[in-house]
């Protein structure tokens, strides 16, 4: 079973947003053969639960997860982060967008290799940017998260500032920057199905 690869326990949570650009929902959208959440749940099933938090009262029935919401609507990702962290079995979660289609459980197993109880977040970046999106946040950032709330602060570099944060480097663990993508207009979704692998 994958889980026995992961070196750490993990939870994995999927935030789902209101796909606002796009027009329609994200997480139902299809590249090769399979939706955008079906792609995420296989890549995290190793985790030891796979559950959604979300922006928006939506449920995905048909893939039997746990679909928690956020309490405080169009906060951001902090607040979704924050209701991941409440809700998780575990101490640490890898947290993703849900427009990420080609995260890979490698690069989860990678990244879940620099927990430690010396750091409270460990996230990925590439040459251009980081990526908060993408990244294992222990239960220990949650004080962080809830006092950004009460100043109304939403920022989400700002919360990996506020607590020890390692940045993990993509290409250190022989991946391309483009498993980082994400996909947020009708254009970016075009030149993805461009690229789709039909087999």
């Amino acid at each position: 079973m994958y889980y026995d690869c992961i070196k750490t326990d993990l939870s994995a949570a999927i935030l789902v947003g209101r796909s606002t650009r796009m027009g329609r929902d994200k997480a139902l959208l299809v590249f090769n053969r399979q939706t955008f959440i079906e792609h995420l749940i296989r890549e995290l099933s190793g985790c030891r639960e796979v559950f959604i938090t979300s922006v928006i009262k939506t449920e995905y029935p048909d893939y039997g997860l746990k679909t928690v919401p956020d309490e405080i609507p169009d906060f951001g990702p902090v607040e979704g982060i924050r209701q991941a962290l409440r809700h998780a079995e575990t101490e640490n979660v890898f947290i993703c967008a849900y427009d990420m289609p080609f995260v890979r459980r490698e690069m989860i197993e990678y990244l879940a290799e620099f927990v430690c109880v010396d750091e409270d977040a460990w996230v990925f970046r590439d040459e251009e940017r980081v990526h908060p999106m993408c990244g294992i946040y222990s239960r220990r950032v949650l004080p962080a998260a809830q006092q950004m709330i009460a100043e109304d602060r939403h920022r989400l570099m700002e919360l990996l500032s506020r607590v020890r944060t390692k940045y993990v480097d993509i290409s250190a663990g022989g991946f391309g920057m483009e498993v980082l993508s994400n996909i947020n207009t009708p254009e970016e979704y075009a030149e993805l199905r461009e690229k789709e692998e039909f087999r």
